[in-house]
């Protein structure tokens, strides 16, 4: 594949992930299933919605979007790190429905993938022309 067509599949990806878990959430309270605090919530629903705009930005080429998502990225494997470290803790589960270990590896190897991909030099071109 190509970088422009690499970068499309991201932009996709990040609006996917983000509709879903707003669509997930917002069930599961209508359905009287959420069992995550408040402070998990608002975590959740407000990370969904910066995923989704994020993702219509980067296929929309906003150089605020892709510089965003390098930043979000940056912090997300930051803090993925520091979780494997034994620094930092969760004190509720964002989502159950896989192993967190599992969840925190594919995290890291897919937002690290976007980091490259979006600093490559044929990915740098696609915002700054």
């Amino acid at each position: 594949m190509k970088t422009k067509e690499l970068i499309l599949l991201v932009g996709v990806t990040e609006i996917l992930l983000g509709t879903v878990t707003l669509f997930g959430t917002f069930l599961s309270i209508v359905l009287g299933f959420n069992g995550k605090p408040l402070n998990v919530l608002l975590f959740v629903v407000i990370s969904a919605g910066i995923s989704t705009v994020l993702g219509i930005g980067i296929i929309a080429k906003s150089k605020i979007a892709y510089k965003l998502l390098l930043y979000f990225s940056t912090v997300i494997i930051g803090s993925k790190i520091l979780i494997y470290a034994g620094i930092i803790h969760l004190n509720g589960a964002i989502y159950t429905g896989l192993p967190s270990g599992l969840m925190n590896l594919c995290s890291i190897v897919y937002h690290a993938f976007v980091i490259y991909l979006l600093l490559s030099p044929k990915g740098k071109a696609l915002f700054y022309k």
